[in-house]
């Protein structure tokens, strides 16, 4: 009777002992993913602040005609357009350097 008792008791540790490390790693797991979940939400927030200020600054009237000069190409009353041709570009020959005078002499006396 002692014999089965102690072999039940043996099964009901190992039945905890595996019930409370499936709970552990479960813990961990669910953790992890509010981690990453909290970690996703802030960075969403972050972008959402930065396009609700870049809405705010794209509708002010300096970037309307910021916009409306630099990608548009117009000009309010009475402006007048200057426009400057680039300088044309001609074509320069590379000439070869003439070498040293002592090697020249070097060539004329001793080298034929």
């Amino acid at each position: 009777m002692k014999l089965i008792k102690n072999i039940i008791f043996v099964f009901l540790l190992i039945f905890l002992f595996t019930s409370l490390l499936r709970n552990l790693f479960g813990y961990k797991s669910k953790l992890n993913f509010y981690q990453q979940y909290k970690q996703n939400f802030d960075k969403e927030t972050k972008r959402n602040i930065e396009l609700k200020t870049e809405v705010v600054r794209k509708k002010s009237t300096e970037e309307i005609e910021k916009t409306i000069r630099n990608d548009l190409n117009l000009l309010k009353d009475n402006e007048i357009a200057l426009i400057i041709p680039f300088p044309p570009i001609f074509p320069t020959s590379i000439t070869p350097t003439p070498f040293p005078n002592w090697k020249q002499w070097w060539e004329v006396y001793f080298e034929k």
